[in-house]
């Protein structure tokens, strides 16, 4: 198993990368990080068990 990272870009202009680590595969971690005058700054880190909550949380997230 690789490491996954998957990019996304919300409407607010936010970067939000989801991530699934080889040396932990049960977690999914969520992070949102958004534009401040020193560069980008993480507003958010949330963590699931599965993937498809993972998917579910960012999609209703997108939709804000």
């Amino acid at each position: 198993m690789k490491n996954t990272n998957e990019k996304f870009i919300s409407v607010k202009g936010e970067t939000i990368i989801l991530t699934n680590n080889e040396s932990d595969p049960a977690m999914w971690i969520v992070e949102i990080f958004s534009k401040s005058f020193f560069g980008k700054k993480k507003t958010g880190s949330y963590w699931f068990s599965h993937k498809k909550d993972a998917e579910d949380f960012l999609s209703g997230y997108m939709k804000k």
